[in-house]
C-alpha cells in the first residue's frame, strides 16, 4: 500500500465542513490529489472507511473516484452495516458497472 495512502488512514476521516483548521484540510487535500489511479483493492477498501457524513469542501467527490479507479475493487459485506450516504452511494455506482 502507498505511503499517501497509509497518511490519509492515520489523518482519520475526511474533515468536515465544520472544521475550521484550514491547515489540516490543506494537509488531507494535498495528499489526496498527490494519489494517482488506479487504487489496488486493498486501497480502496480501506480509503472507503474515510468517508464522512458530508462532501468535505469536495474531497469527498474525488476520494469517491479515486476509489472507483480500483479495476477489482469488490464490496466489503461489513461496510453493509457500517454505512453512511457516501458509501451507499459507492456500493450503487459499484454494482452498476
Amino acid at each position: 500500500m502507498r505511503q499517501s495512502v497509509n497518511e490519509l488512514i492515520k489523518m482519520g476521516p475526511l474533515p468536515s465542513e465544520t472544521c475550521s483548521d484550514i491547515d489540516f484540510i490543506q494537509k488531507y487535500q494535498n495528499i489526496l490529489h498527490s494519489i494517482q489511479p488506479p487504487l489496488s483493492n486493498e486501497e480502496a477498501t480501506k480509503l472507503i472507511t474515510l468517508f464522512g457524513k458530508d462532501e468535505s469542501y469536495g474531497l469527498a467527490w474525488t476520494l469517491l473516484h479515486l476509489i472507483e479507479s480500483s479495476a477489482d475493487f469488490s464490496i466489503d459485506k461489513q461496510l453493509l452495516k457500517n454505512t453512511n450516504p457516501w458509501i451507499d452511494l459507492v456500493i450503487k455506482r459499484t454494482t452498476n458497472k
